[in-house]
């Protein structure tokens, strides 16, 4: 696939075109600073759908934006044919190595807070950056700030002043300059963060979250790979909405919390308060939306694109945030699993059916794992030995 067709299916593109922001204008603006190599070629491309633009086309659909893409491919590829081929791989091949170093500073994340629909590229991010060990803000993509292991606290003003733990590391900047932040929390680290709307968001171990310094478009968007519980400021002339690899989720104002780590099949809602509409990125078999209300939990299987609402506790799904995990009639290999998060560490089961054993209990994580540890001996029966700092064998 060439660079031309790398473009066509960045939805970020199309969207450059037809519907730009200052968000948008800032993403492309950074990149082909950072990447001259590539800024001919990517002008050259959207030169040409300038040229055939025009009030009717805004209203284009998706495949009809593709369809004339295709169009203006082909003119181009008359010209490309005049370059050396060697030239043609290289473009292409730096263009998949750009995209790749995006990836994994979180950048890439940015690029789909804006498109309207998204793809399953998503579902092959790692749980975390593997190039970041420690909770880190990314400012605008730019800017690296080291976070407090274990517990932090971010704060944004509607004036874009950003307080990191009672530190004030950015003053007030200028209205019109909207930044695309990320916060990544790695396993054994957890974080609040206040939105520059008021929002409260508690980020989970092994999250990340996109999202910008101010709202300023019609909607305000995050993005969220991983386990966040949303406290969520009402605006009815400006709707929340998170977004997640599968699914969406719209509310006004409300509190719930949305479970959505890579690694796992499902995506679990739960709603505490007020109301959310959830769909499907690419279309659910529920239709467009799913109405949630107060003492529900959807799970939605990523691979049957199936949902099914049940009516819970919803303490046992949002504790954690308070320093608790509380479990009933929960299988262990799910309680381990939100361990390994907790704190940064590792099981290995001697029988591997032991997994499947089902346990009920409230563990306080904010104690020593050590201790936790000891709880969880005597409440399952089995032996929680240390091997190391970071593994565990159950036997």
């Amino acid at each position: 696939m060439n660079i031309y067709h790398q473009l066509i299916e960045n939805p970020l593109f199309f969207k450059w075109i037809y519907h730009p922001s200052p968000e948008i204008n800032t993403y492309w603006t950074y990149f082909l600073e950072q990447h001259p190599e590539d800024a001919k070629v990517i002008k050259e491309f959207k030169a040409g759908f300038k040229k055939h633009l025009n009030y009717k086309q805004l209203e284009l659909t998706d495949g009809e934006k593709k369809e004339l893409a295709l169009k203006i491919l082909k003119q181009l590829e008359l010209k490309d044919k005049q370059r050396k081929k060697q030239s043609i791989v290289r473009l292409s091949m730096r263009y998949a190595a750009v995209a790749i170093v995006f990836l994994a500073v979180g950048a890439a994340l940015s690029y789909y807070i804006f498109q309207d629909k998204q793809v399953n590229q998503f579902t092959q991010l790692p749980p975390v950056n593997p190039g970041i060990q420690e909770p880190t803000l990314i400012i605008d993509n730019k800017e690296e700030i080291a976070l407090n292991h274990g517990e932090s606290n971010l704060q944004y003003s509607d004036k874009g002043e950003i307080t990191v733990d009672d530190r004030k590391i950015k003053e007030k900047v200028e209205p019109e300059d909207v930044q695309m932040n990320a916060l990544v929390i790695p396993y054994g680290s957890r974080s609040t963060i206040k939105l520059a709307d008021g929002t409260m968001v508690w980020l989970n171990a092994g999250s990340r979250l996109i999202y910008p310094s101010r709202f300023v478009d019609k909607t305000r968007e995050v993005f969220l790979v991983g386990e966040a519980f949303f406290d969520v400021a009402k605006n009815a002339q400006q709707p929340f909405v998170v977004k997640t690899p599968e699914v969406q989720l719209e509310v006004l104002g409300t509190q719930f919390n949305i479970s959505a780590y890579p690694e796992e099949n499902v995506v679990q809602t739960v709603l505490t308060e007020g109301s959310v509409e959830m769909e499907w990125i690419d279309g659910g078999v529920f239709g467009e939306h799913l109405k949630v209300v107060p003492g529900q939990l959807v799970i939605a299987n990523k691979k049957e694109k199936e949902t099914k609402v049940y009516s819970v506790n919803t303490d046992y799904y949002t504790s954690w945030k308070e320093g608790y995990l509380t479990f009933s009639n929960s299988d262990l290999n799910r309680v381990v699993k939100k361990l390994e998060r907790y704190y940064n560490i590792h099981f290995k089961y001697e029988n591997a059916m032991d997994g499947m054993i089902k346990i009920s209990g409230k563990l306080d994580v904010r104690n020593d794992k050590d201790e936790v540890l000891k709880y969880m001996n005597s409440l399952t029966g089995l032996n929680f030995v240390k091997i190391n700092n970071a593994l565990y064998m159950i036997k």
